[in-house]
């Protein structure tokens, strides 16, 4: 990975040259302040990494998640055998961090985006790309506009959907359809695509089967295509699914599914990395209600003051969208640090019930001693859309001291 610049001045970091070394509470750093969990972090991505080598399936978790080279770095040293994205400027972003093996989990349309692509790939002439394809217009667009002389390393993945959710053929004949037209195509068929995080049922057991359906499908295409030959004599073909919600499910189906067939499972989960204290904690296989015999961690946290306590059960937060996800579902108050360096836990007994740009609203009880000053620990929900908000975050140990920095690439 290429070496970092120290920022300064960064959004939560004090104004000094080199903020390694320095404690999170002495003083210094502007709140709100996002911190990562050094041994959370470290945690997760071991947790992961050894959950797919016991079950012999490959894990490309999606960059889209930190856009981060230092955690990038630590998945790729754990053994990741690619890194998903989402667009060709990610893709772009992503090698230039040093990645060689890209998997861009969704169409590429438009001129500027592959003419993005011909650059990364001309730039880095050991760089390995799998694109998708869920449509034969889509396909078009791959197979004219990647330069013949680049095609060899490009792959294309045939899309699965299911009706009324994203990307992805809907009739499993238009799937075989797409994969026998790409097969015969200057790129050929590199396997099979589909995503199960849109999936919801009316409960868990619910949701479970729908996505065990979609599974189903994709060893069935998957099948079907290696019996029908295909599939080329390139890299083994791959089918890929897996968020960070329902990654289980795949693991327990596709790779029995497709004994047999020279196809490799590939996980694309991204959230996992950090876990989070809301919607992926209450349905990941590893949060609070686990399905199997392995526990994630939180490992990204935001600090923010008492500003105010207008009201005996009202107070407000210095955290708000600038700083913290709040798009699938609020903040969650873990500890709060009054001004002597007291430190307590949390347990629910304050709550945010909204956020404007800058600020949270906390629910307390009117006995409940919270004070101007007192410096609030808020786990967050879906740390996608909370790492965009920070150009540089700090890694701090169990001592609360800045390890190493984390920068983004948003």
């Amino acid at each position: 990975m290429p070496g970092e610049p120290t920022v300064r001045p960064a959004k939560g970091l004090p104004d000094v040259a080199d903020p390694r070394g320095a404690r999170l509470f002495d003083g210094t750093f502007p709140l709100p302040t996002a911190v990562l969990l050094r041994d959370e972090l470290e945690h997760n991505v071991a947790t992961m990494a050894a959950y797919c080598a016991a079950h012999d399936v490959l894990l490309a978790p999606h960059g889209k998640t930190t856009m981060c080279p230092q955690i990038i770095e630590r998945q790729l040293a754990a053994g990741a055998w690619a890194i998903s994205v989402a667009t060709a400027w990610q893709a772009r972003t992503v090698a230039d961090m040093g990645v060689r093996r890209l998997l861009l989990a969704n169409p590429v349309v438009d001129p500027g985006s592959l003419r993005l692509l011909n650059g990364v790939l001309a730039g880095y002439d050991d760089l390995e790309l799998y694109c998708y394809a869920d449509s034969p217009t889509a396909l078009r667009a791959l197979e004219t506009g990647i330069d013949a002389s680049l095609r060899g390393r490009v792959g294309v993945l045939v899309e699965l959907g299911v009706t009324g959710g994203r990307t992805g053929l809907r009739d499993d004949r238009d799937v075989l359809a797409l994969a026998a037209r790409t097969a015969g195509g200057p790129m050929g068929l590199a396997g099979f695509s589909a995503f199960e995080g849109i999936l919801h049922g009316a409960d868990l057991a619910g949701t479970l089967a729908l996505v065990d359906r979609l599974l189903d499908r994709l060893s069935g295409v998957a099948r079907t295509a290696y019996a029908d030959g295909l599939l080329g004599a390139g890299p083994p073909p791959i089918v890929t699914v897996g968020g960070s919600a329902y990654f289980d499910r795949v693991v327990r189906r596709l790779p029995t599914a497709l004994a047999g067939t020279p196809y490799r499972t590939v996980l694309r989960s991204g959230c996992y990395v950090t876990h989070d204290a809301g919607g992926y904690d209450a349905i990941s296989p590893f949060g609070a209600r686990p399905r199997a015999p392995y526990r994630l961690r939180e490992a990204l946290r935001i600090w923010a003051p008492v500003l105010s306590r207008p009201e005996p059960t009202l107070a407000l937060a210095g955290l708000g969208r600038r700083d913290a996800s709040a798009d699938d579902g609020l903040p969650v108050p873990r500890m709060v640090r009054d001004r002597t360096g007291r430190t307590t836990r949390l347990n629910g007994e304050v709550q945010v019930t909204a956020v404007n740009d800058q600020h949270a609203y906390l629910a307390i009880l009117a006995d409940r001693p919270l004070a101007v000053g007192d410096l609030i620990a808020f786990g967050i929900s879906h740390p996608c859309t909370t790492f965009d908000k920070w150009r540089v975050i700090p890694v701090i140990d169990a001592d609360c001291t800045v390890t190493e920095l984390a920068y983004t690439r948003f």
